[in-house]
């Protein structure tokens, strides 16, 4: 459990980083993800790992409610890694729901209809993640982008790596 975990950290080595999963989506249906994150915060957690990210509303809702949770309680936010990933097919796209990732119905039917389902969906990730990473910026939150292959299709492996090149580019301006 993430209890022990934090508890064995504490007991061997307190200076190691410990991160936690932070899921966006369940902040959409349960509204409380922001105080999950401080309380994990709280016990030891130095950053965060969402699940991969296609709802961008969703995501900015738990930055913006966590930035300012930490502000009201004196508290750095530290920092949030966002995973995207592309989607070539729509096998990926049950696979990714399977996986608990909540696509956009406008999302599935830009797909769904797309001459070039791949190319649409890396489209797509990137300008989603380009909107967290400067929702992010604007409000202090130190971020990180994850960028991961769910499928073992070649062409999303080598889009996922062409993201992830582009993605890099955007966060060392």
């Amino acid at each position: 459990t993430l209890r022990r975990a934090q508890q064995i950290r504490a007991e061997v080595d307190p200076d190691l980083l410990l991160g936690a999963v932070a899921i966006p989506e369940r902040h959409t249906r349960t509204g409380d993800e922001h105080l999950r994150l401080v309380a994990k915060q709280e016990a030891g957690c130095s950053f965060f790992v969402t699940q991969v990210v296609y709802d961008v509303n969703a995501a900015k809702n738990l930055v913006s409610d966590y930035a300012y949770e930490c502000r009201d309680r004196g508290l750095d936010p530290v920092p949030i890694v966002f995973t995207f990933s592309v989607c070539g097919s729509m096998e990926t796209l049950e696979f990714l729901r399977w996986l608990g990732v909540d696509v956009p119905r406008w999302i599935e039917n830009d797909l769904r209809h797309a001459d070039d389902t791949l190319d649409v969906s890396a489209r797509l990730a990137q300008a989603g993640a380009l909107e967290v990473m400067s929702f992010c910026r604007r409000l202090g939150v130190p971020f990180g982008v994850n960028v991961e292959s769910v499928s073992i299709r070649k062409v999303e492996i080598e889009a996922s790596v062409r993201l992830a090149q582009r993605l890099r580019d955007a966060l060392v301006r």
